[in-house]
């Protein structure tokens, strides 16, 4: 096969010109034209479309009715096609690595020409080359660069390079033979040396791998058990399989895996961290990795990264225009401490890497302190914690304070060494960016507060709090108009029957139904009203009662708009943020639970975890004539209490899953919910508990070593009250 692959490669004035043209016909500004040409993973129209600046169908098809060219969509038909072309005799000139440098693949093929799809069709060189190499005439036609590297990759992963069987039975013969030729006494200590450089451990991982990235997963798991490895995917946020690896090939799969990222392929009984950069057809991806001990033997997860920084900007990450001056207000000031909140998973980080790219301008003096560093971006000093050598958040932002920074970021406040300095950090002058895990806005300021950071402090230094999460869009492909009996449970929510969808599953999505996630997010400025509160000590429900006031949208909200954008479906919102607050509650089936004539008992809900104290306590309270429901925790809980609403909740504070605190967090945050009073279980001695409790809103607290009448007594009076 003559030729060199470069001739295949698409020109940097390919690229231009394809930006020239976007311009030209209005699709995007000066501006982003730079940013177009620079970028060198993938085409302009495909980055562009990556930062949102604009709508890939839409110029796709722009650039098709100005060159007259057509627009190829590889859907299952197309997709069928062009596999069959690519076997096809009188293309076998052309390789699949070729087809994947000029980005580009064959649609139709005549007696005598050759219609083929270029993410960029302004490629004349491109176009030459494969007309001089088939001998047939090229008719140059558009279509998705992301299509195009995804049939590319599935005919490669199709080929014999990454059959899996092949491998696995590869693997078998080699370990049967080096046990042949190998004594036994010397066969433990010597194997897996040798193994990790031999070709079926290599192309399995490099099959691992390409598979993830193909998948576009975020984390790769591979777990042993005691028939081999489990390799799982973790795809917009789920945990998926992918394939299980024997035995005989795991401990090498391990080691390669080790060797490849930095570690020690000798050590088997302590924690290792490694990192690795690979290229592959979707671009360079750094790889890091966690190797930790277990009973079956060593656990790695992988954490995939995108080296590609110009896909994370707000835009990407799902702010809407809104939201996005939002932020971007936010960080045109010093002086001021900005958090980004939510769980782990949340993309809280990726946030943090929005706002440092929006203002690593070359003006600034920019320093990390972070644990790990997941990106590394030019122009900015980065540092990671070491434990080891005694660098902690704390100790890395007192040493930053002394380099002259302009702007600060920290990747998480632990504890209330980091808390104070990070906010005296902003009395000072600096702009402070840092990650708090909670669940809402309002949340980080009494998390803060718990950690031990003065009230005083976090008033006057916390400027605007980022509460958030991911959700799973909607698969365009197959996403299907949701119900109307199941739209009428949420008819107070302002859903538009029209708009809002739910998830199918096709070939395109794998069948899950969704592709790709959005963020959602809630946006709280400390107000010079909310300074006040603070300082006060008041609790997370007044703190957003009255930011509502000023504008505050909480996540739902934020949620709900997206239902109305088709972006994504009630289930995944409601997976995520749990039971919509004001969704209809099932109406009664049968008469169950409702009082009968007569005598009528109240509904008591019982939240204990401790199973033998639950049933004492049902007991107690049946006597009293209540109609008693148990949970074991506070999620259980939170499906007992959206089934039917009691009339008081009996809650313990320590649980696991879900806390008594947080169940109340989660009832006063519904309007529905508020009105149900609820009595605290606490231990003895726990005044701090107690307190706590009470500035969360439980309506009162007795003790577990009370006397039973002490406890009979104050749930008639919460009733009463009611």
């Amino acid at each position: 096969m003559g030729g060199a692959v470069k001739d295949f490669a698409v020109s940097s004035d390919a690229q231009q010109a394809l930006c020239k043209l976007l311009q030209k016909l209005g699709l995007i500004s000066e501006v982003h034209f730079e940013a177009g040409i620079n970028h060198t993973e993938h085409c302009p129209i495909t980055a562009l479309a990556k930062q949102g600046v604009l709508e890939e169908p839409k110029a796709i098809k722009s650039v098709a009715e100005k060159l007259q060219i057509k627009a190829a969509v590889f859907d299952r038909k197309q997709s069928t096609i062009t596999l069959g072309l690519l076997d096809n005799f009188r293309l076998q000139e052309v390789s699949l690595q070729q087809w994947r440098d000029m980005r580009a693949l064959p649609v139709e093929l005549g007696d005598n020409f050759l219609v083929v799809a270029y993410a960029n069709p302004l490629d004349p060189n491109s176009i030459r080359s494969l007309q001089m190499r088939l001998r047939l005439e090229i008719r140059p036609a558009i279509a998705s660069e992301e299509k195009i590297l995804n049939i590319v990759s599935k005919k490669l992963n199709a080929s014999n390079v990454f059959d899996l069987d092949s491998i696995l039975e590869q693997g078998s013969e080699e370990l049967l033979k080096q046990r042949s030729q190998q004594p036994d006494a010397h066969f433990e200590s010597k194997v897996e040396g040798e193994d990790v450089e031999a070709p079926p451990v290599v192309r399995l991982v490099n099959k691992i791998l390409c598979e993830a990235v193909e998948r576009g997963a975020s984390d790769i798991h591979l777990h042993p058990e005691n028939d081999g490895l489990n390799v799982k995917v973790r795809i917009d946020g789920i945990l998926q399989p992918l394939f299980g690896v024997p035995a005989h090939l795991g401990k090498s799969t391990i080691s390669r895996l080790k060797l490849l990222s930095g570690m020690n392929i000798a050590e088997h009984r302590k924690p290792q961290d490694g990192r690795l950069r690979i290229k592959t057809g979707f671009g360079v991806k750094d790889l890091r990795l966690s190797c930790a001990p277990t009973v079956h033997g060593e656990n790695i997860v992988i954490r995939v990264l995108t080296s590609d920084l110009t896909r994370i900007n707000f835009e990407t990450l799902g702010f809407n225009s809104d939201q996005k001056g939002h932020i971007e207000r936010a960080l045109r000031g010093s002086s001021r401490v900005i958090l980004s909140t939510g769980p782990t998973g949340s993309g809280k980080t990726s946030t943090l890497y929005a706002c440092l790219l929006a203002l690593c301008d070359g003006k600034n003096n920019i320093i990390t302190i972070e644990d790990p560093i997941e990106y590394r971006i030019h122009g900015i000093s980065q540092i990671q914690v070491n434990p080891k050598s005694g660098l902690s958040f704390a100790e890395g932002l007192r040493s930053i304070l002394r380099q002259d920074p302009d702007i600060i970021m920290v990747g998480e406040i632990r504890d209330a060494e980091t808390g104070s300095i990070a906010m005296q950090a902003a009395q000072t002058g600096h702009l402070v960016l840092s990650t708090l895990h909670t669940n809402t806005a309002a949340g980080a300021i009494t998390r803060l507060q718990d950690l031990g950071v003065p009230a005083y402090l976090v008033a006057s230094s916390v400027s605007t709090i980022v509460a958030q999460r991911l959700v799973r869009r909607l698969c365009p492909n197959c996403a299907e108009s949701e119900s109307e009996v199941r739209l009428a449970d949420y008819s107070s929510l302002g859903l538009d029957p029209s708009v809002v969808k739910k998830a199918k599953g096709c070939e395109e999505c794998s069948n899950t139904g969704f592709k790709g996630r959005s963020g959602i997010f809630s946006m709280l400025d400390i107000t010079d009203e909310l300074r006040v509160l603070i300082r006060k000590g008041c609790s997370e429900i007044e703190i957003e009662e009255c930011a509502a006031q000023g504008g505050y949208r909480t996540l739902q909200q934020a949620g709900i708009e997206q239902l109305n954008d088709g972006i994504t479906s009630i289930d995944e919102l409601e997976r995520v943020l749990g039971p919509l607050s004001a969704a209809r509650m099932p109406t009664l089936q049968n008469g169950s639970h409702a009082p009968s004539p007569g005598i009528s008992k109240r509904r008591l809900l019982l939240v204990e975890d401790e199973e033998n104290t639950r049933m004492v306590l049902s007991l107690l309270f049946e006597r009293e004539m209540f109609d008693v429901e148990q949970a074991a925790d506070g999620l259980e809980a939170i499906e007992k209490i959206y089934s039917l609403p009691p009339e008081i909740i009996v809650c313990d504070l320590m649980m696991p899953r879900m806390n008594g605190i947080e169940l109340i967090q989660k009832l006063r945050n519904d309007p529905r919910m508020r009105s149900i009073p609820v009595l605290m279980l606490t231990a003895a001695n726990t005044e701090n508990n107690e307190l706590e409790a009470i500035g969360r809103g439980a309506d009162d607290f007795v003790s577990k070593t009370s006397d039973s009448k002490v406890l009979v007594a104050r749930v008639h009076r919460l009733l009463e009250r009611s």
